[in-house]
């Protein structure tokens, strides 16, 4: 529910009639607040979303032309500002109801909801219908011959958990807190260890799981085994953990802040990625020019090729980008060449970086990782 807290002084007879208006118009604005919080959720979800937020935006402009005359030459109305343009007039808002002594604190919003939902249908699913489909392995189900004859599923959940994580069995899931870290474990281990060990099996197994997750648009993807956080494209997993406090650490918290509405958290975002990069440069010998020559031949061993020359400048650029050209990571007013650094407040730009960055930083993991691969197998083999 939302709170509203009014501040109010002593009120003559003729105000109280205005304070009436006034209470008709808060409930009308805070109408508006919560159908812009509405339609911005369920963006690129539902057919036409972009019109819909346009037509919102044009209507609160229209019925709020003499309280908030200014909307109008704030809202650009344009394609891909649709969400920029839905923000500003929320906040226009707010800001009245403030203006007028009241304070807007929104509804109050279940905490991991619809990871909550999805765990809940999720588990009731795996723990009904799946034993009917012949995915699992025969020692996890069991058959009772009462009404007819129904498989029963018969996994001991805690010693599952201890024997191949060492834990038991985590109170998240059986009090459904909706903690997406252990629900992840589950999946994987259910893929790993009670699925039959063939390709039908876990492609089968793989489809379902997907689809609840698109069901309830949680941003993760089950992929070879491994449930993937959405955004990067590929079909290779990295298993190798670098420094988990210096590095791996800031990539998942970069994660999951890229997904936020919230420009702040997407900004933060940007500098826990390119905080990332930059660990990993650190960690080459050498001046500047001779870490990033080390990173793109971790890619490309040849210094002559395209490849060598598109990733060292790829770097270049990146840090150039975080250093020299905006706010990341930084908060000097100028860099090192006494030039003012522009400030980042174009969300779908900074969502641009990040990816860019993400994306580059991804190879070279993955390299990272080969290499290592490589080096045990050279290693095997010489034993």
């Amino acid at each position: 529910m939302y709170i509203l807290c009014r501040v109010v002084d002593t009120i003559s007879e003729g105000e109280i009639w205005k304070k009436k208006i006034n209470n008709i118009k808060v409930q009308l604005i805070i109408s508006y607040i919560e159908k812009i919080d509405n339609v911005v959720e369920n963006y690129d979800v539902i057919d036409n979303t972009t019109d819909e937020i346009f037509d919102l935006i044009i209507e609160i402009s229209n019925v709020m032309q003499n309280e908030l005359p200014e909307i109008r030459d704030s809202i650009l109305l344009r394609d891909g500002t649709e969400i920029r343009d839905a923000n500003t007039v929320r906040a226009m808002l707010v800001m009245y109801l403030a203006n007028n002594g009241i304070q807007y604190t929104g509804k109050k919003k279940e905490e991991n909801a619809e990871i909550k939902r999805f765990w809940s249908s999720f588990i009731l699913w795996f723990e009904t219908e799946l034993v009917s489909m012949e995915l699992l392995k025969s020692q996890y189900l069991r058959w009772d011959n009462w009404d007819g004859g129904m498989w029963f599923l018969e996994i001991d959940y805690d010693y599952e958990f201890r024997i191949h994580r060492g834990v038991n069995y985590p109170d998240s899931l059986k009090e459904n807190t909706g903690n997406m870290e252990d629900i992840k474990t589950f999946i994987e281990l259910a893929y790993k260890y009670w699925i039959i060990n063939d390709g039908k099996s876990h492609y089968a197994f793989t489809i379902e799981v997907n689809e609840r997750l698109k069901i309830f648009k949680l941003p993760y993807r089950l992929q070879n085994g491994i449930l993937l956080k959405q955004g990067y494209k590929t079909t290779y997993g990295i298993d190798k953990i670098i420094n988990y406090r210096m590095f791996e650490r800031k990539i998942r918290f970069s994660e999951d802040m890229i997904n936020s509405h919230d420009m702040m958290e997407k900004k933060s975002a940007l500098d826990f990625i390119i905080d990332a990069l930059q660990y990993m440069i650190s960690t080459q010998k050498g001046n500047r020019d001779k870490q990033y020559g080390a990173l793109a031949k971790s890619v490309k061993d040849d210094g002559n090729s395209k490849v060598y020359a598109v990733v060292k400048r790829e770097i270049d650029d990146l840090m150039k980008i975080s250093n020299e050209y905006f706010d990341i990571r930084h908060n000097d007013y100028l860099n090192v060449a006494k030039q003012q650094r522009e400030a980042l407040n174009d969300s779908q730009f900074i969502e641009y970086l990040y990816n860019r960055a993400y994306a580059l930083l991804y190879l070279l993991r993955l390299k990272d990782n080969n290499k290592e691969k490589q080096l045990e197998e050279k290693g095997n083999y010489d034993e």
